[in-house]
């Protein structure tokens, strides 16, 4: 019984025991919270939260959220998701705040291909995406411009103007295709091909940016893709909670230059040795007879004008972007409204640009959907007047005693204006309005079938008006001029899309797409000039009021297109890919027996890291071979080529005006044809060492056939040339994209990329004469065969003629010379010869004592390669990206060295790049000596220079706060950034920048604007 009792209270003690034990533990544990978000901030349902080393754990909920009991002492959180890198975080009492990144699985990457997309180890053509966080890292209102070294293959041509604030760019991909047709590639937004560019876009609401650069990847838009397609793609709404994203930044701009000017001593200089080589007894005249008095008055007290410095100002650009997304399963809603502002360094050259965007998507029924999208644009520039800050005189002075500007500098009546005068006398501005609108509906017709209509309007009006008062160098003459010129574009656009996507099993998939398109392109142009007011008060608004005349120019054209596309793609074994396209195009802009043309391409591709010889290998983890072949034609770009046009033409008759037409000068061609583009692309993606190094290798080799030319035709004819067919061009190339990943882990990563291409580009052929000889050159429209097709042709610069050389037999003094130099001298331009002819006309390449123009040689002026170097290395919140930029054997003439306008021909009649010029004290051997009254003979031929470069383009650190921060202010990101641009430029070009060339000084062309280096500083929130 005794016994019993003991055992009894021994259970009672060990049950009390347990319970006071499992109290104390019920006790000592809490209860977290927190939010798991993905690699955009976008809360991820159904992520695993579990204690690191037990097997307790959770879901998070539709809105990323989590609750957890755990123990007090529980450190550390696991948490996981599917196609994500699972992620340790320590265990706080606050909330907990997690983003998760993706597996850097690249053959996961979706790629937008044009009408669907693919994962990247699908694709068969070459197909490039860019990568937008470098894209973004240097901030501009150009889309364009960004892609400069993101994707190989790829040239941004900035022309002329486009430097200016709210300046556009175009892209050249893989060469020039053409000599006098379409060079240019397309773009294609949210599926609708775009007309007359791409300005409306924030970069904000970019996506994705992809680039199709092979004939298999363009064959689906047919002749307008044959230069290459840019496919981007805006954000949308996601199935989440509303999240709200700012990106704001202030930048600041200085201008960029490599070259001095004359100081005003040293310009005085120049004109006394320029005015002394025209003296026949080469002895200096006196400055009282070349100097006005205000220009002896700045000499003799060494008061100069700077026109940079009186011109010049530091840039400001200030840019807020304000984002909206979220959303349900029925509705998914995008929105974003931005302000984009620049002042550009060069007064009165302005930009200010703002843009609405709503995307929503609406799921109807099961089967039924629609996507609703509209963007609009309103943007005012203001471009800056005929200012040159480089050839101005710096003698004399800029204002009057009494502070006002003064009109002519030197004080001289009819000598040059003031910069500042005209700056104050004329305006020039544009405005613009667009608006876009996408409707596309979509029908799951079953589970393998989908049906999709597309339609677009959009409609792009600008007005652009300038006003040079009667006190400007341009309109004192005419007592005030203006100008309006008010243009409308319309593009109307309907595209139906059958979608067929079978999976047999896991090794057969096949897709057909059915694609029928229609669109229609509108332009109108009305041109109105008037000069003569009596009231000037109101500028261009005025016009109306003109008194010496008013003369009003329209123009109209209408382009319209119908095509019928079929593509399918058969996969086989996951191993063996096959793509075959064709699309048939009509187009009104085409001659009347050829409406209609034909762009087939197949592609072919080898996942050889799916073979079982290769899946043992762990080193490769893709290797894949691609080839693809196709022949696409080059749209025509001109309205009208094959008819005959005339153009309104007033003449007096019987001594009344009347008003009739004559012919444009272009002779028609009704049998115009189109050029064709044939390409063999080889492509190979790899990715080796544990994904360590990634990329791909392309080939490429593309034949222009069929070419559009001109000729010229007899002037009796009425015409100066007409359009026709013959020939060949050809474009093959290399390009190679490499990504290192050299350091990846939790604190630390550090990745570099290289992208490099090079192109080389030849006209093959021409046409044959009447008796079928070859004709190898046309030196009017400069086609020479066997060179490239822009190729530079000009005299070859051999020196300067020094004291004691041997003029008498100089080939320049030659009597038979093209131009003849009977009075050649110590400090003359000394050029090559180099050719001869023999007794039946043949070149020799032997020289033959005389300057004619067969001694001119070629110059490519196509760079031998360019190339993008860029580094990205982060450690916790940090992140430091650097980028370079390099192109290698590029050649430019250079206006600063040759054209008087632009101070080039070393007269002393305007001020100029500073260079050694010759002077019998200091004789030069690179430049020759100046001279008051003309121009040195062959000043072009010194002209032609090496515009290699390499530029430091964009270095920005940024830094993220930490989740713990950010949580407290109930915020899901803070990221701030400092950001400097083209901030150092290695190059032996004179100029602004080895891009563009600066604007003629008497031009009003918007032909350049000088480059410039920026800071920046940026934040960005996201809550």
């Amino acid at each position: 019984m005794m016994v019993k009792s003991i055992n009894q209270r021994k259970q009672i003690v060990v049950a009390f025991l347990f319970f006071f034990a499992f109290s104390i533990s019920a006790f000592a544990q809490k209860t977290i919270k927190g939010t798991v978000l993905d690699e955009s901030g976008m809360p991820l349902p159904g992520a695993s939260v579990s204690i690191k080393g037990t097997t307790k754990g959770t879901s998070t909920n539709f809105d990323g959220e989590f609750s957890l009991i755990v123990s007090e002492n529980a450190k550390t959180l696991i948490i996981a998701y599917l196609g994500y890198k699972t992620k340790e975080v320590a265990i706080t009492t606050d909330p907990i705040k997690v983003t998760i990144l993706p597996e850097e699985n690249a053959l996961d990457e979706i790629i937008v291909v044009g009408y669907g997309t693919r994962k990247r180890s699908d694709l068969v053509g070459a197909v490039a995406k860019a990568d937008l966080s470098k894209a973004t890292a240097t901030p501009t209102s150009d889309v364009t411009e960004m892609l400069r070294g993101r994707v190989s293959g790829l040239q941004v041509d900035v022309g002329g103007g486009s430097l200016r604030p709210g300046g556009t760019s175009e892209i050249l991909l893989r060469g020039r295709s053409s000599i006098e047709g379409n060079v240019s590639g397309i773009y294609v937004v949210d599926g609708i091909i775009r007309e007359g560019g791409i300005e409306d876009i924030n970069p904000d609401d970019i996506e994705s940016i992809e680039v199709l650069k092979d004939a298999s990847a363009q064959a689906i838009y047919g002749a307008k893709g044959s230069n290459g397609v840019i496919l981007i793609t805006t954000k949308r709404g996601g199935n989440n909670k509303v999240n709200v994203s700012y990106h704001g930044f202030l930048t600041t701009k200085k201008l960029e230059r490599n070259f001095d000017v004359y100081s005003g001593q040293e310009f005085a200089q120049l004109r006394r040795e320029a005015v002394r080589s025209t003296n026949a007894n080469d002895a200096y005249s006196d400055d009282a007879d070349i100097f006005s008095a205000i220009e002896l008055n700045a000499i003799n007290n060494n008061e100069f004008v700077d026109w940079e410095e009186e011109l010049v100002a530091p840039g400001i650009v200030n840019s807020h972007s304000l984002s909206i997304v979220g959303g349900t399963e029925i509705t998914k809603v995008y929105g974003s409204i931005s302000y984009f502002n620049e002042e550009g360094i060069i007064p009165s050259s302005n930009y200010t640009r703002k843009n609405l965007r709503l995307n929503v998507d609406q799921k109807i029924t099961d089967k039924i959907s629609a996507r609703f999208d509209i963007n609009l644009l309103n943007d005012l520039s203001e471009r800056a007047a005929n200012v040159n800050v480089i050839t101005t005189s710096p003698l004399g002075r800029a204002y009057n005693d009494d502070g006002t500007i003064t009109r002519f500098p030197s004080g001289e009546d009819g000598t040059a204006v003031n910069p500042l005068w005209n700056l104050r006398e004329q305006d020039h501005d544009e405005k613009g309005n667009d608006f876009v609108v996408n409707f596309i509906p979509t029908y799951q017709i079953t589970d393998d079938l989908k049906y999709q209509l597309t339609t677009s309007l959009t409609r792009k009006s600008s007005e652009r008006g300038q006003y040079q008062s009667s006190l400007s160098s341009s309109g004192d003459s005419d007592r005030g001029i203006a100008r309006i010129d008010n243009q409308l574009r319309e593009a109307f656009f309907i595209e139906n899309i059958l979608t067929y996507n079978k999976e047999f099993n896991s090794d057969n998939i096949f897709n057909l797409t059915l694609v029928q398109t229609m669109d229609e392109n509108k332009y109108t142009q009305t041109f109105t000039e008037g000069r003569g007011f009596p009231n000037e008060s109101l500028g261009y608004d005025g016009i109306t009021n003109a008194i010496g005349g008013v003369d009003v120019f329209r123009n109209k054209t209408k382009t319209r297109n119908l095509s019928y596309m079929a593509r399918a793609r058969y996969d086989f074994l996951n191993k063996y890919q096959v793509v075959g396209t064709v699309r048939r195009d009509g187009s009104s802009v085409n001659a009347a027996d050829f409406k209609w043309t034909t762009n087939p391409a197949i592609g072919l591709s080898w996942k050889a890291h799916n073979e079982e010889f290769i899946q043992n290998l762990e080193k490769i983890q893709e290797l894949k071979l691609r080839v693809t072949y196709g022949s696409l034609i080059n749209s025509l770009s001109t309205p009208y080529t094959s008819l005959f046009t005339a153009e309104g033409q007033n003449y007096v008759f019987d001594g009344e005006s009347a008003s009739g037409y004559s012919p444009s000068v272009v002779l028609p061609n009704p049998k115009l044809e189109h050029e064709r583009i044939t390409t063999l692309n080889i492509g190979l993606d790899f990715s080796i060492f544990d994904r360590f190094l990634s990329g791909s290798v392309e080939y490429y080799d593309q034949v222009t056939s069929n070419l559009l030319l001109r000729r010229g035709v007899p002037s009796t004819t009425g015409y100066q040339f007409t359009y026709f067919n013959a020939g060949e061009a050809k474009n093959s190339g290399l390009e190679l994209s490499l990504t290192a990943n050299l350091i990846n882990n939790d604190d630390f990563k550090w990745s570099v990329s290289t992208i490099w291409s090079n192109n080389k580009n030849e006209l093959l052929s021409l046409y044959n004469d009447g008796d079928g000889n070859a004709i190898l050159e046309d030196d009017a429209y400069n086609y020479y065969v066997g060179q490239p097709t822009n190729v530079l042709r000009q005299y070859q610069f051999d020196g300067i003629w020094q004291e004691g050389d041997d003029f008498a037999n100089a080939p320049q003094a030659n009597p038979d010379s093209a131009l003849t130099q009977t009075d050649l001298r110590p400090g003359d331009i000394k050029v090559k010869d180099t050719n001869g002819l023999d007794a039946e006309g043949n070149l020799t390449g032997i020289p033959d004592g005389k300057i004619t123009q067969e001694d001119r040689v070629f110059t490519d002026p196509n760079p031998d390669w360019f190339a993008s170097f860029s580094s990205t290395m982060q450690y916790k919140g940090f992140d430091l990206f650097l980028d370079f930029y390099a192109v290698e054997g590029a050649t430019k003439v250079n206006p600063f060295l040759s054209d008087f306008n632009n101070g080039g021909t070393i007269s002393g009649k305007l001020n100029g790049v500073k260079v050694p010029y010759y002077t019998p004290e200091n004789p030069s051997t690179t430049f020759p000596r100046a001279n008051f009254d003309a121009a040195p003979q062959y000043l072009n031929s010194l002209a032609i220079k090496d515009a290699s470069y390499l530029r430091l383009r964009t270095v920005s650190l940024g830094y993220t706060l930490p989740d713990a921060v950010t949580s407290k202010l109930q915020l899901d990101q803070i990221k701030v950034y400092v950001t400097g641009t083209n901030l150092f430029t290695n190059t032996d070009y004179i100029g602004y920048s080895p891009e563009v060339n600066i604007r003629s000084t008497f031009s009003n062309a918007d032909t350049g604007y000088p480059d410039a280096t920026a800071f920046t500083f940026g934040v960005k929130v996201k809550l």
